[in-house]
Parts: C-alpha cells; structure tokens; sequence
C-alpha cells in the first residue's frame, strides 16, 4: 500500500496527529462538560436556597395562596426567571406533602410535560432525605423523549426546624444545552489544529525524505564505482550529520582506492624491475650474448635480484598479515638496550666500512620493556638500516633511551647526514613510498618505514620523525616493564 518511505512516515504521523488529537478533544470535551454541567447544576442549587430562604419568611404555609402577600409576590417572579434561564419544575412542599398550589398554577402550563414525568416513588424517598436537613441532587427520572430529568431539593427552614422542600426539576438537555456549542468549538478547533498540524508533518517528513534520497542516490553511485560523488548536507541535524559521515566514508574509500590502485602500480613495478634484469641477463647467457667468462658476475646480479624479490614478498606478506590481524604479538620483557648493542654488532661492517661514530645514550642501564622482541627488533633494524643508508663517511649515529614520566620508554635513533625534505615528511610511511625516485636495485623497496608503524600501531605505540639540529632521525616508545606481580594489558 506504501511503496516509500514518504508514505509511510506521513501514515505514520497523520495516524499520530489524529490519535492525539483525538483523545485531546475527547478529554476537553469531557472535562468542559463537566465543569460546564456542574456550574449549571451549581446555579440551579443557589436558586432552590433563594427560594427556600422565601418560603421560610412567609408566616405560615397557607401564606402561599395570598397572592397579595409581597414575599409571595417576589416569590412567584424569582420562579419565573428560574424558569426562564432553566425550563425549570418548582414544588414547594410541606412536611405534610403539601404542595403550594400558587406556584404549581403558575407553572403547570408550559411545564405540564415534564411534570408528568415526575416518579412518585423516586420524590418521596428524595424527601426523606431533604427533611433531614440536607441539600440533594439526582437523576430521577426519564421522560418519555428519553431525556433524563434533573431534580435538586433544598430544606426551607421555620421556627429553627424544617418545615417544608423546595424541588426543582429540569431537563438534563437544557442544563446540557451550552454544552453542545462549545464542543462545536473545540471540534472545530481541533479540527483545524489536525490540518496544521498534518501540514507541518508533510513539510518536515518531505525534509527528512529528500537528504535521504539524495543520500540513497549518491550510495548507489558509488556502488557504481564512482568513489568521487558526495552527498549534499543538508535537512535537519541528524540528516545533516548522516550526509557528512557519507562524505567522510566516501573521501576515505576513495583515498583508500586511490592507494590500492597506487599499491598495485607499486608492486607491479617493483617485481618488474628485477624480473626484466633476471630475464635479460639469462637469455643474454643462453644466446651467447654475455661471454661465458662473464657468467658469474652475471649470476651474482641474478641472484641479488632473486634475493630483492624475496625481500619484497615477504615484506608484502607480513603487511597483509598485519592487515587481516593474523600477525599475533609475543609479549615479553626483555633489555631494550642490550637489543640495540647486539644490532648494533650486525651492522659493524657497514658501520667501519663508513667509518660512522656512534654514540649510545642510555638513561638507565639495563631498560626493561615490555613488547614482542623479535617484532621490535624489527623496527629498529629497519630505523638503522635507512640511518646507515643515507650517512656519507664518518658521519654521526646516535642512538638513545629514555625513560618518559608515563610509564614509557622512548628509543631516539638520529644520524647527522641529510634532513628529510619537507616534502616527503608527510608520506614518509606511507607504502612504497621512497625519497629517491629511481628504485635502484639495493636500495629497498619502501615498506620498511610502513612495517616499522603497522608494528608500532599493533603495540599501541607511536613512532614519529624528530627534528635534530642536523640529520633525520625517529622516535619510537615502548611500555616499560612493571613489576612481575603486576598485570599487564596483552600478557
């Protein structure tokens, strides 16, 4: 029946709209009737008391047929107006059961037929109560129209005692009467608060529906493989805040693409590169093109090829593991500067044969950390490899620890040859990326820097570049290790 979300969010609302509507209208209704019922009831009360007030001055009950006596006189027109305002039945009636016959002459005309509908039974029992002294209020009776009939009955007191009621009787409609143009009213008002209401329902579901569509729309667009469209941000708040996390999502998705696509440029290159070297050179040695003496020089280079590629396949795997979370840490302690020296010792060939000075700054000795050992030793054989990659001879390699007031180690390795271009600082990790354009065989292959921060960010750590006064240099913190009775988080 509703095909859109339009429609059924305006179902929705009209459906809501007219429950509250509704039962506000039904509640004011009922609640103005009564107040209405009961002040007309309440006015009627007051003129049974003025009556009774008159009946009680008169001398004696046979005062009630002098015609020509003033109380009677005011007596007989306060009737009158009762009737006016009400339509009202007047008894005045002794403790006898006598009725005064004035007033049932004057009255018995234009009230003959609710008179008749009077119950006997139902009055009599009302004046036992009356003559006790109390004021009463009831529906009687019913009329042949079917109409209830309203009594109320008031004591007239002589001499201190009561001597005698007052009873009036109304129709329930005309007491009600009132009643019926005010629902008229709030029915109306209602009425038109509905259609406003309704109205403003349309316009704010209509601002909520549009965003969406055009939100809907720019997410089948995508679906599409158009990663560049962007929703616009408009409609109320939380659409406005939907359409920019849209946009945020798409901007990543599409800068995600964009590196895919650059990833997959990269590693095609990089295995292009030494597989055309490998391919030349052996079908230079089986066409006879490259001399036999030359062969083994010749192999060499395939083989460091062989061997680059190697690097780049795993490098490629230890990525893709660390990705999918399938690269799991081996929490230990260990002496971060006891793994620095032994590195260190690795590297002393291409340390002597630069002739470099290193220098080695430990704060406190031995420095306790806690981490996957072999995984940090990875970062900080890459960190050392680029320092001692890009130093001339006799430069400077320093090397530091330090205890930070967090519960931290801080590992400083700074060289004094030369600074990162500013340029490339803020791609420094990303994948693949180099400083030296010409990927030449032995340089690396660009994902040294970008396995140093995957590690890192497993370890909740940072790693960072610093700015030495000259050189280039990184930074990298650690847990240090607590107490062995204490817990830690990822033991």
């Amino acid at each position: 029946m509703f095909q859109n979300m339009f429609d059924r969010l305006l179902a929705l609302f009209l459906v809501v709209i007219l429950l509250m509507a509704g039962t506000s209208a039904a509640f004011s209704v009922f609640t103005i009737r009564t107040a209405l019922v009961e002040s007309r009831m309440e006015g009627l009360l007051q003129h049974a008391r003025e009556i009774a007030y008159l009946a009680g001055q008169l001398n004696s009950f046979s005062s009630f047929f002098s015609m020509g006596d003033p109380t009677m006189s005011y007596l007989q027109r306060k009737a009158s107006r009762v009737y006016q305002d009400y339509g009202a039945y007047i008894l005045i009636v002794d403790r006898s059961g006598r009725v005064m016959d004035n007033m049932q002459t004057a009255l018995a005309n234009p009230n003959s037929g609710l008179r008749d509908t009077l119950n006997t039974d139902e009055i009599s029992k009302l004046m036992l109560d009356v003559l006790k002294g109390e004021e009463v209020q009831m529906k009687i009776s019913r009329s042949r129209e079917g109409g209830a009939v309203l009594t109320v009955a008031v004591p007239y007191h002589q001499a201190g005692q009561v001597h005698g009621a007052v009873l009036i009787h109304t129709s329930a409609q005309i007491i009600e009467a009132p009643y019926h143009g005010v629902l008229l009213q709030i029915t109306l008002g209602f009425f038109l608060a509905s259609v406003v209401a309704l109205v403003g329902a349309t316009l704010y579901t209509r601002g909520i529906i549009k965003p969406l569509t055009v939100i809907t729309g720019a997410a089948e667009s995508m679906s599409r493989g158009k990663l560049s469209t962007r929703a616009a941000v408009t409609g109320v708040s939380e659409v406005r805040q939907l359409a920019g996390a849209f946009n945020v999502m798409a901007q990543r998705l599409e800068k995600e693409e964009a590196s895919r696509k650059e990833f997959v440029s990269n590693v095609s290159h990089e295995l292009r590169s030494p597989v055309t070297s490998i391919h030349g050179f052996v079908e230079g040695m089986l066409d006879g093109t490259i001399p036999p003496e030359d062969h083994e020089r010749y192999l060499q280079i395939v083989f460091d090829e062989t061997n680059r590629m190697k690097r780049l396949i795993a490098d490629l795997l230890q990525l893709s593991r660390m990705d999918n979370g399938a690269e799991k840490l081996q929490w230990s302690d260990f002496d971060i500067n006891e793994q620095i020296r032994l590195i260190l010792i690795g590297r002393m060939a291409d340390i002597e044969e630069k002739a470099i000075n290193v220098q080695m700054d430990f704060e406190a000795d031995p420095c306790m950390v806690h981490a996957d050992k072999d995984r940090i030793a990875q970062v900080i054989v890459n960190i050392i490899d680029n320092a001692l990659k890009y130093v001339d001879e006799k430069d400077n390699l320093t090397i530091r620890t330090i205890l930070l007031h967090d519960n931290k180690v801080s590992v400083e390795i700074e060289n004094s040859g030369e600074p990162i271009a500013p340029e490339h600082k803020p791609h420094i990790f990303d994948r693949f990326y180099m400083a030296e354009k010409a990927h030449t065989s032995g340089k690396g292959t660009g994902l040294g820097l970008s396995i140093c921060k995957q590690i890192m960010d497993m370890h909740g750590q940072i790693i960072e570049l610093t700015e030495p006064e000259v050189g280039a240099g990184f930074r990298f913190t650690l847990e240090a290790a607590q107490n062995p009775d204490t817990p830690r988080l990822g033991a």
